[in-house]
């Protein structure tokens, strides 16, 4: 069973596609890369995939269960990111802490 399945993802943002029916399949161990030039749309499929951005139209599953329209937090899914996404009016404290509120 794949653990991580994209099934014909598609993610518009206003008049622009980023997303034209991505689709991929993850099993569980499996070490997956996902590469391709700037603008792509890996960060937009991920986003898509841990919860971040609804997909315009397509489905989303973990362990054979659909999670397209399940909230972020209920997905178990993380994400880290190349920079860092780190309030600056926060101390380190707040910014740790927030993710826990």
């Amino acid at each position: 069973m794949d653990a991580i399945h994209a099934d014909s993802i598609i993610k518009d943002f206003g008049e622009v596609r980023a997303l034209d029916g991505v689709s991929l399949r993850v099993e569980a161990g499996e070490l997956f890369f996902l590469l391709g030039g700037s603008g792509c749309g890996k960060t937009t499929l991920l986003r898509c995939i841990a919860g971040l951005e609804e997909p315009t139209s397509g489905q989303i599953f973990f362990d054979g269960e659909d999670v397209t329209v399940l909230p972020t937090h209920k997905r178990e899914a993380a994400m880290v990111f190349q920079s860092y996404a780190l309030w600056p009016h926060m101390t380190v404290g707040q910014n740790i802490g927030f993710g826990l509120e």
